[in-house]
């Protein structure tokens, strides 16, 4: 005959029913519950914006809804509720639903599964359902794993070979990279990919369901191609600061901000946190990562209003660095954009790495002519300022590097300023376009952190031979032309990768992190 069990463990054991059976019945319970299995150390904060997304998963699991979109800003738990715990909650009562997820890299995909197994291999877990369904051993791999109940969850990638399966349960979580969105290439690819190969992936149209679940980052990214090209989506959007618009969906209203500016969830991400990601991101990136409303490059992306002027009264600073950077075209042909030239002086103001232009100018030159400036102009001394001002006299500085963009017309360039023993360095920009490093480079811009010298002619306004500069600056991309902008952009994403700038770090709890990052030269020719 068994001991009788005590009251208080007879309590303990109704109210961890009581809690099963809540997590069971509602997915916003599941997530409170099972925080700590999924965000071990991470405190799990009580918040309305998870309750929503949360009401609306229930929507899609019950048939309601069969198209969802959420834009929601990064670092506020889309990825923990939508790719990890929606799939092992909704097990508990339909063991059979496929799920396929997808993100614009397999690595976080497979990040998501690998957390999704483990929750659901979970002493907690199994505690709670193992009764439910069984994971079958031969079909338990980090890409993808299955139950006995038919179901399984499938990672894959924008473009990936994976999306030859189908699934009764689409997930598309993060389908851009932040910096991919801007290449109007990569964005393209991505949206095509939508359209002929994710979008027939479905097993049964008619009742499953797709979930999207991103930050927005261009107008024609795939949020704003479902929005204004494809139609019959339910969309919640919630931006990192209420701005006044009373949205709702088919369960009806679902943000209850009542003032501007109010934030999503002050106790996690505060005025300072926020404040923080808007430098981080600049102008244009925080209008969409953050306040879901990417607004239209058409000009403006780098603002040369935010560029500080060094007083002509005001001796220059001491120069820790000099860069030049090149844009190369070999042709004397006055039709096609010139070669052009920024110089670039690290300095220190304020405690703080900061860098001033010394020289800009472009010019069309043919290949000879082109190399033997750059030589000539590599022994060029810049920033020595012994005039009769207040201080001790500056010291010129030679460049320490000169860079090259590593093109077709660049790579000669390259080897014969190294056969002449000039310290030059290939940039490499990737899959990264012209616009795709204007917003790379407008964050650094936006800090305050460039200067250009005061005009001793016309105080207030820049030097002379920059002022052709800041006019294709300002107007890019719509400027005739562009080879000071990229002059600029890359100086600034050499310099700020190569540690010279500090830009604002925002700590990242709960989104797209890999365990370990292949290290990648970034200006290898």
């Amino acid at each position: 005959m068994s001991a009788p069990v005590s009251p208080s463990v007879m309590l303990g054991l109704i109210a961890k029913e009581q809690d099963r059976r809540k997590a069971s019945a509602k997915l916003y319970e599941f997530v409170k519950q099972a925080w700590h299995v999924m965000e071990p150390g991470v405190p799990f904060v009580p918040s309305w914006h998870i309750e929503e997304i949360c009401e609306h998963l229930e929507a899609v699991s019950s048939g309601d809804i069969h198209r969802l979109l959420v834009n929601i800003p990064p670092r506020h738990s889309k990825s923990t509720i939508v790719s990890v715990a929606w799939c092992a909650w909704e097990w508990i009562a339909q063991p059979e639903q496929k799920f396929l997820a997808a993100s614009y890299s397999g690595s976080l995909s497979i990040r998501d599964n690998l957390k999704a197994r483990r929750l659901i291999q979970s002493p907690w877990y199994q505690e709670r359902w193992g009764h439910m369904f069984e994971l079958s051993g031969d079909q338990n791999a980090k890409q993808r794993f299955e139950n006995d109940k038919t179901g399984y969850r499938l990672a894959t990638s924008v473009g990936g070979t994976a999306t030859g399966e189908g699934g009764s349960r689409l997930i598309l979580d993060d389908p851009h990279g932040a910096q991919d969105a801007q290449s109007d290439t990569m964005r393209q690819t991505a949206l095509d990919w939508f359209d002929m190969v994710w979008s027939t992936r479905l097993n049964n149209p008619k009742t499953d369901a797709m979930v999207t679940v991103m930050q927005r980052l261009h107008e024609k990214d795939i949020s704003g191609h479902i929005l204004e090209d494809i139609g019959g989506w339910e969309h919640v959007c919630i931006p990192a600061e209420w701005d006044g618009k009373k949205r709702r969906t088919v369960l009806g209203p679902y943000d209850p901000r009542t003032v501007k500016g109010e934030l999503i969830c002050p106790e996690r991400f505060g005025p300072e946190e926020i404040t923080k990601l808007k430098q981080l991101l600049g102008t244009y990136g925080a209008s969409g990562q953050l306040q879901q409303d990417p607004t239209p490059s058409e000009g403006g992306i780098l603002n040369t209003d935010n560029f500080q002027l060094w007083p002509h009264l005001q001796r220059l600073p001491q120069f820790e660095y000099v860069l030049q950077s090149y844009d190369t075209a070999f042709s004397e042909r006055t039709t096609g954009d010139p070669t052009a030239c920024t110089v670039w002086g690290v300095f220190t103001h304020k405690g703080i790495h900061q860098a001033m232009l010394l020289d800009a100018w472009d010019e069309p030159l043919g290949y000879p002519d082109l190399r033997t400036k750059v030589i000539e102009d590599w022994t060029s001394m810049y920033g020595a300022d012994p005039g009769p001002k207040a201080g001790m006299p500056t010291k010129g500085r030679r460049p320490d590097r000169v860079l090259v963009e590593a093109k077709a017309s660049g790579q000669s360039l390259l080897q014969d300023l190294r056969l002449a023993k000039v310290p030059a360095v290939g940039y490499n920009p990737g899959n990264a376009d012209k616009v795709s490093r204007a917003h790379q480079a407008a964050p650094t811009l936006e800090l305050g952190l460039l200067w250009i010298p005061e005009s001793n002619k016309n105080p207030g306004q820049p030097v002379s031979w920059a002022q052709s500069f800041l006019k294709q600056i300002a107007k890019f991309p719509v400027a005739e032309h562009d080879d000071y902008v990229d002059t600029f952009t890359q100086a600034v994403i050499f310099l700020k990768n190569d540690g010279w700038f500090e830009l604002p770090q925002a700590r990242d709890v709960d989104e797209h992190r890999l365990a370990s990052k292949e290290k990648v030269n970034p200006y290898a020719a």
